[in-house]
């Protein structure tokens, strides 16, 4: 399979999406993946949204970035932030193996935790839109359904820990919670709902 057809699959498949992806180059896809899933939310998200003068709701917690040019920065920053919250939820992961004396290779966690992050991030960029355009869109409803649609982030994590890796599924459980909950932070402090 190429990386449009793993892409594709984890939308409906986890075991297939995992059997492709355990022989696919390490890193490299996870990496692809990021950077293509930062790039859609960049230019198809902030920059609409920026162009439109829009301003988040909520305002800037870093004084260095005015509440008014937000998304603009964004365009930027977005990028940045989820390359640093995919490194670090795959780092948790990796660590926490490590610690627990368990087996680890954290090449294939971050292929697992990109392109799982990419199946997830584009169809978040498609719902924001269809929101937006049917006039139902408000942060609190995005942020609340971007939660609950990130449980399949968790199925394609677990699924992926489980097979790939070999661990138990509790465990698998328990490791993609610690990552998501590493990168939380970054989420909380950058990011604004576009709309």
């Amino acid at each position: 399979m190429n990386f449009a057809q793993v892409w594709f699959i984890g939308y409906i498949n986890p075991r297939r999406f995992v059997d492709a992806l355990k022989n696919k180059p390490a890193p490299h896809w996870g990496f692809y993946a990021q950077v293509l899933r930062s790039l859609m939310d960049s230019l198809l998200l902030y920059l609409p949204v920026a162009l439109l003068k829009r301003q988040p709701q909520t305002p800037s917690y870093l004084t260095f970035i005015p509440t008014d040019q937000y998304y603009l920065v964004l365009i930027w920053l977005a990028p940045l932030v989820f390359m640093a919250e995919w490194l670090l939820g795959a780092v948790v992961i990796h660590v926490a193996l490590r610690l627990s004396k368990l087996a680890s290779d954290i090449d294939q966690i971050l292929n697992l935790t990109g392109m799982a992050s990419l199946v997830i991030g584009a169809f978040l960029v498609v719902w924001d839109w269809f929101w937006f355009v049917v006039g139902g869109a408000n942060q609190y409803f995005l942020g609340i359904s971007h939660l609950i649609i990130d449980v399949w982030w968790f199925v394609l994590v677990v699924a992926g820990l489980k097979h790939i890796c070999g661990l138990p599924s509790r465990f698998s459980i328990f490791m993609s919670i610690l990552a998501f909950a590493a990168a939380m932070p970054f989420a909380i402090i950058f990011m604004r709902s576009p709309f």
